[in-house]
């Protein structure tokens, strides 16, 4: 099994990925890290033990389609072919066979257990004329560049946030409140606060107020700097994860 994964930003960055709650968005990336070559995980209850996630952070991946269930408790990454091309000489086959063959291929190369054609296994390994076989082992000498150049306390602020979208206009807004004499450590306070109401409450995610929003003049923020810190949603969890399976 290769020990390197790939992950598409069409998937990772999309608002659907994003809208989800942080600790859900780290289990997505854990399992997909323990993934075998096609994309089954054969212990997810085991690995959600040991990264700390809750049963609600499973049932999100599972509702919004970002895993697919089977009757004996295996899952497997939907886009798990968007994600990954692997090399030939490294591929090996699931030991879910049998789940395997459920599966259809939709034109997206995403999973799917109702749409699509049946799989090819040379599609997604790595085969074509030009490109090495051990791409995935070469090192990158060349500098990446970066994605954006905002500065640590507004990513600080933005990694609180319970909704990640339009962070253009989110930030020109934060440096509005910074230049009204709001310090960096209130507004980051603020998101905290929010995005932790936000999970109390189970806020569905087409009710959390954009960032632009929380910043914007009417300053709805200032409801959140000086409240006691909310508690923190059950860590036991009590959504019966059966019922999705």
């Amino acid at each position: 099994m290769a020990q390197k994964r790939m992950f598409t930003m069409k998937i990772v960055d999309s608002d659907a990925f994003l809208d989800m709650p942080m600790s859900a968005q780290c289990l997505y990336f854990h399992l997909n890290m323990r993934a075998d070559d096609d994309g089954f995980i054969g212990n997810p209850k085991r690995i959600m033990r040991t990264v700390g996630a809750r049963d609600d952070d499973m049932r999100i991946l599972i509702s919004k389609r970002f895993v697919l269930t089977f009757d004996n408790g295996v899952i497997v990454i939907k886009h798990w072919r968007m994600h990954n091309c692997i090399s030939q000489n490294r591929y090996h086959e699931t030991q879910y066979t049998d789940e395997k063959r459920t599966l259809l291929l939709k034109d997206n190369k995403s999973y799917s257990t109702t749409h699509g054609v049946p799989m090819d296994d040379s599609k997604m390994i790595e085969a074509q004329e030009g490109i090495p076989a051990v791409l995935e082992d070469q090192e990158m000498n060349t500098e990446k560049p970066k994605r954006n150049d905002y500065p640590d306390d507004f990513e600080a602020f933005w990694a609180e946030y319970p909704k990640k979208a339009d962070k253009g206009m989110a930030y020109k807004k934060y440096q509005a409140r910074i230049k009204s004499g709001f310090s960096p450590e209130e507004l980051r306070l603020a998101a905290r606060n929010y995005r932790m109401e936000c999970e109390r409450r189970h806020t569905d995610s087409q009710y959390i107020k954009h960032a632009k929003t929380f910043l914007g003049d009417a300053t709805p923020f200032m409801d959140y700097i000086e409240k006691e810190k909310p508690q923190e949603p059950d860590s036991n969890g009590s959504a019966d994860f059966d019922k999705y399976l």
